[in-house]
């Protein structure tokens, strides 16, 4: 029996991608609830003075009077209130994507595949006879380690893929070898009957 373990240096990106969406999610609510409502706080107060030369030199004590700084601000409070809309928009994207992101990294933890002369079989509780291969698409296995086992259960097609990022390389690779002998004895059980045939 040949076991691969997952790989779980391959599932990290995901948890620095969960990370920096965390990280994405404090950033958001810091604005949400900390600084766009002062900015907004600011830009109300000047919205309430005329802008005429009193009302301008009213605003300059009521921003001193509170440590703001008097220029203009650069948003209308309507804006702000978007923005603020906006933050919290940015959040739950942040944490949709942050959620699925730390269960692509943590749901794998303890997966493997197992490979026998007679099935595959998986951590799921997957398992397929090599006797019911059809098939063996190797086409991204060099450059991608990544391999199609077709087979044929209970009348209909399915796939195991076999995936040596996901799992350790040799004891991946070792498993394809395996499936890929039965593949060639099945075949040549098949040849002879079909030449009788003929």
């Amino acid at each position: 029996m040949i076991r691969a373990e997952v790989e779980l240096s391959f599932f990290r990106r995901f948890l620095w991608i969960a990370i920096a969406c965390l990280a994405g999610t404090g950033w958001c609510l810091l604005d949400a609830q900390v600084t766009y409502p002062r900015k907004r706080e600011i830009a109300q107060s000047y919205e309430s003075f005329p802008q005429t030369a009193e009302g301008i030199q009213q605003w300059e004590k009521e921003a001193e009077k509170n440590g703001w700084i008097p220029d203009a601000p650069e948003k209308s409070s309507r804006e702000l209130e978007v923005s603020i809309l906006n933050q919290y928009i940015l959040m739950a994207a942040s944490i949709s994507v942050g959620l699925v992101m730390f269960f692509k990294w943590y749901l794998p933890r303890g997966s493997w595949i197992e490979g026998t002369e007679d099935e595959i079989r998986d951590s799921s509780g997957r398992t397929f006879a090599l006797t019911s291969l059809v098939e063996i698409d190797r086409h991204r296995w060099e450059e991608k380690g990544i391999a199609v086992l077709r087979f044929n259960h209970e009348g209909r097609n399915q796939k195991f893929v076999l995936d040596d990022f996901k799992y350790q390389r040799e004891a991946t690779g070792k498993i394809l070898e395996q499936a890929e002998k039965k593949l060639e004895s099945l075949i040549r059980e098949v040849q002879p009957k079909t030449e009788k045939v003929v």
